[in-house]
């Protein structure tokens, strides 16, 4: 049986079970983050989250962004470390300054200011719209907003709507219709704006928004391939694993096993120098005749 791990799609208010990320995740997540190709970043991370869900009834895809950038900061937790240094650089000064995040205070962070979809009911004109944040990682319109409409007992299939449908479709609605639409999306717009991603003790926090959630995916992420190869080098030609075996691992037993033939060798150097020392003051001690 293998081991699993537990993490919440947020909007369906359930726990599901995945499987780990592995090196070989890691490494594919490092190229992309070296390469800055956010599109592919983000198409990577959709197929690793469905390849890992146990649950394939659940498509990653058509998750709230926000859901998404959850499971991939909760999974990065579990299996990279729940710790993260970034370096921020002052716009004005020029000056950087270096900070420690929390990742677990950025998923409560998400969970306490997180909204379930509104609802906004007109029964002159039977019309019932849902609203709720979007699942399109682009640039936003609000239609993207709404994620179902019924008017007068038919549902439409707002996946299967052009942008121009959608558009005409809210362009015919009662004007006090349009108005709670705009506010209901202010509102689950205000909402991301709320959840900290960075606590600046000395300034203002950095805080989440829909144009920097790939950014912020890089900046979970980050790392060097530099340090990825030199770890699977010593993993291969010191301690003797297979490269296949290696990749299997999380990051966080990576490191683990690591960091225990790390404390080994330094162990294993200490009483060797402990002997050589004993047989230079043992030969010092034999008396002369």
């Amino acid at each position: 049986m293998n081991w699993t791990l537990t993490a919440p799609i947020i909007s369906h208010e359930k726990n599901y079970r995945f499987d780990p990320i592995t090196n070989k995740h890691q490494e594919i997540i490092i190229k992309y983050c070296m390469g800055k190709d956010g599109k592919g970043l983000v198409l990577f991370m959709q197929d690793m989250l469905q390849q890992l869900i146990l649950d394939k009834n659940v498509v990653i895809k058509d998750l709230p962004v926000i859901d998404q950038l959850f499971l991939m900061i909760r999974l990065r937790s579990l299996c990279i470390g729940t710790k993260l240094d970034v370096v921020s650089q002052d716009p004005d000064t020029g000056e950087s300054k270096k900070y420690k995040i929390s990742l677990i205070d950025v998923q409560k962070s998400i969970n306490e200011h997180y909204l379930q979809p509104k609802i906004i009911l007109d029964d002159r004109s039977n019309i019932e719209i849902k609203l709720h944040y979007p699942t399109t990682w682009g640039p936003l319109e609000d239609h993207d907003y709404i994620t179902e409409i019924n008017i007068d007992g038919t549902q439409y299939a707002i996946g299967s709507l052009s942008k121009t449908q959608k558009a005409e479709i809210i362009e015919n609605f009662p004007r006090d219709i349009q108005l709670k639409i705009t506010n209901g999306i202010d509102e689950i717009s205000n909402s991301i704006s709320k959840m900290v991603f960075l606590r600046v003790p000395e300034g203002e926090n950095i805080t989440f928004s829909h144009d920097q959630y790939i950014h912020i995916l890089r900046v979970v992420f980050s790392d060097t391939l530099n340090n990825f190869i030199e770890l699977m080098y010593v993993f291969v030609k010191v301690m003797n694993f297979t490269l296949s075996d290696a990749m299997k691992l999380t990051p966080s037993d990576t490191q683990l096993y690591y960091q225990m033939f790390i404390k080994e060798m330094n162990e294993k150097e200490k009483a060797a120098l402990n002997a050589q020392n004993q047989a230079a003051q043992a030969a010092r001690q034999v008396p002369s005749r």
